[in-house]
């Protein structure tokens, strides 16, 4: 039995109206595979005339690859049996189950043209006076489909390229972690601490506690400006500077002024700044310079202190610089701590580092420079703020032996 279109809108006009409207494809056939009916959108997506569909096999109207290529009526062709469509309509007819947005990926014939489409369709049993009848909505998603293989290679390509990062990125923080002392030196009547924790893989902090004899060390502190790869090869080249001016580490000015000389005109966008002082163990002199670089803190008799002296300019942007070094007398209990502005940037004013450290400068030093960072990184984590984070921790015993620590 064939239904007419005066059968379907004298039947039930309200649902006409929808029937046409729709913008899906929406087609009805019977048990025999045969369209019963359609609407406009299913005759404008597969470009057929009405006398091309009603009564016609599904699988020829819509002009399935297999029933074109292979010449055959739907129903007969080698893929028949495997076809989702064709089992889902089975599945409404014979089980009064509906199937709901299943996808098909198939070559159709439209035009003459085998074109790759991907149809959602969802079929449901209907009975219409006394006849079964499949309900078969279609959805062309041709281009969200494609446009999803897409986007999957562009995921693909861009994962490649981003595990190549990561594996650069690696070898990069191997170099980095390289560049510094995996142990502090042990110097009698000393206790030395570090801590450097870098933002991203690699960071642009760089020290390093040198023993240039047994009563004698330097201590090396910098900072480029901005974090991440760029500022971890300017510490590199730091480095590579460092090694070829071993010879000026007993003269700070000296060491410094070479150190400005060889970073200039390096980034036109990058500059450091440095702290490097020298201190002797007999004398408990510190002679040092400081560079654009936070003030030291002294913590003396439980006093705090800002080593203000000895201050000089940003390095590896201003040529021709007269650089004088300082020198401060230490002496027994003292402690000294010097770090990147890391640790203060996100603090509100200097009296919260001021109350931090002194909560804490009754510790020995390496305890009380990690509390320094505890608490300092528990507000950095409240404000979200960025950037690279290096104390180092010095404390003057009379007779002690040497205790020393670093995080990384």
């Amino acid at each position: 039995m064939q239904l007419s279109l005066k059968q379907l809108k004298d039947s039930n006009r309200f649902l006409n109206i929808i029937f046409e409207n729709i913008t899906s494809a929406v087609f009805l056939i019977n048990r025999n595979m045969k369209i019963q009916q359609f609407n406009e959108p299913f005759k404008v997506l597969f470009n057929k005339e009405e006398d091309q569909i009603i009564g016609k096999l599904c699988g020829n109207v819509i002009e399935c690859k297999y029933t074109v290529e292979e010449d055959k009526l739907c129903g007969r062709t080698s893929n028949c049996e495997t076809c989702i469509i064709r089992k889902a309509v089975l599945k409404a007819f014979n089980e009064k189950q509906p199937t709901f947005k299943e996808t098909i990926n198939r070559n159709f014939y439209i035009n003459g043209k085998s074109i790759e489409k991907y149809f959602q369709f969802t079929t449901k049993y209907l009975n219409y006076n006394n006849e079964d009848m499949a309900l078969i909505i279609l959805d062309d998603i041709t281009e969200i489909e494609k446009s999803k293989l897409e986007l999957k290679k562009r995921n693909e390509i861009i994962e490649k390229y981003n595990r190549r990062i990561r594996d650069e990125l690696a070898l990069a923080k191997n170099v980095q972690q390289n560049l510094i002392p995996r142990n502090l030196p042990h110097i009698e009547g000393i206790s030395l601490s570090a801590i450097y924790k870098p933002l991203e893989e690699v960071g642009g902090d760089l020290y390093d506690f040198i023993k240039l004899d047994e009563d004698t060390f330097g201590i090396f502190l910098s900072d480029i400006s901005g974090h991440g790869v760029p500022a971890a090869m300017i510490t590199t080249m730091v480095k590579a500077i460092m090694e070829t001016s071993k010879h000026l580490f007993k003269h700070p000015a000296a060491f410094i002024s070479y150190l400005n000389r060889k970073l200039i005109n390096i980034s036109e966008d990058m500059y450091l700044t440095a702290f490097y002082g020298l201190y002797n163990r007999k004398t408990k002199k510190l002679t040092y310079m400081r560079c654009g670089h936070p003030y030291p803190i002294l913590i003396r008799n439980e006093e705090y202190i800002e080593i203000k002296e000895g201050g000089s300019t940003i390095l590896g942007v201003f040529e021709n610089i007269n650089f004088e070094s300082k020198t401060i007398s230490l002496q027994e209990g003292d402690k000294l701590i010097f770090y990147t502005d890391g640790l203060t940037d996100s603090l509100d004013d200097n009296q919260s580092f001021y109350h931090i450290i002194m909560k804490h400068s009754h510790k020995p030093i390496k305890e009380c420079i990690n509390k320094l960072y505890e608490e300092v990184i528990r507000i950095k984590e409240i404000k979200n703020l960025e950037d690279d984070i290096c104390i180092l921790g010095m404390e003057i015993h009379e007779n002690s032996n040497n205790t020393y620590k670093k995080i990384v």
